[in-house]
């Protein structure tokens, strides 16, 4: 009798586990057929089915980066673009007085906002163009990308590639010394608008988002 309950009690446990088994594989094929079915129909996933974000997409802590945007250049110039520190909008974040921060970075790089990029084309300077040294003449074309987070900006190659693949060949991101420094003047190319502050680099402090120290 005893030997008769042990393999009664052994025979409940097997068959127990060939249950869950049988019962998480129907599972999980009907979570991929359900998955496949949304897909199918171009519904979003369920959140299951979706990748978590890289790391590297944040890239740790969101720090600061510099930008600039428009002033108002001459009206007898109107192909004539200039963006410095003290353009308008100001920056919002963490400025100096109502100008930029090159040492530090004056905007959130959780902002989205477009990258300036300068192409050298060895154009002229107007002869009507402000010729304020901190408003210099770049001898190129001053336009810019479609708005992108800061922090999604790896390194200027990464900055200047984007100006590249969106404005053609030889542009890359403006930096902050193009001009002389503080101050951009150049041909106004494609992108540029007034209502916004734009991401420009700078080579030789750590106002940048990817080497921002907050």
């Amino acid at each position: 009798m005893a030997r008769l309950l042990i393999w009664l009690v052994v025979a409940g446990g097997l068959l127990g586990l060939f249950y869950k088994i049988a019962t998480r594989g129907g599972m999980e094929r009907e979570s991929a057929r359900v998955r496949e079915t949304a897909l199918a129909k171009g519904l979003p996933p369920s959140p299951a089915a979706v990748a978590p974000a890289p790391a590297s997409d944040t890239g740790g802590a969101i720090g600061h980066g510099l930008s600039f945007a428009l002033s108002n250049a001459p009206a007898t110039e109107p192909k004539v673009a200039q963006l410095s520190c003290d353009g308008e909008p100001v920056p919002k974040d963490r400025p100096q007085g109502r100008s930029c921060n090159p040492v530090q970075g004056d905007s959130s790089c959780r902002v989205v906002m477009p990258i300036a990029c300068f192409r050298s084309s060895g154009a002229a300077r107007p002869p009507h163009a402000d010729a304020d040294f901190y408003k210099g003449w770049t001898h190129g074309q001053l336009g810019a990308t479609q708005p992108v987070m800061g922090a999604l900006l790896k390194g200027e190659p990464a900055a200047s590639a984007r100006c590249e693949a969106e404005l053609g060949a030889g542009w890359r991101m403006a930096e902050f010394h193009d001009g002389g420094g503080a101050g951009l003047q150049g041909e106004r190319g494609p992108g540029l608008r007034p209502d916004s502050r734009y991401w420009v680099y700078i080579n030789d402090q750590r106002g940048n988002c990817w080497n921002s120290a907050t």
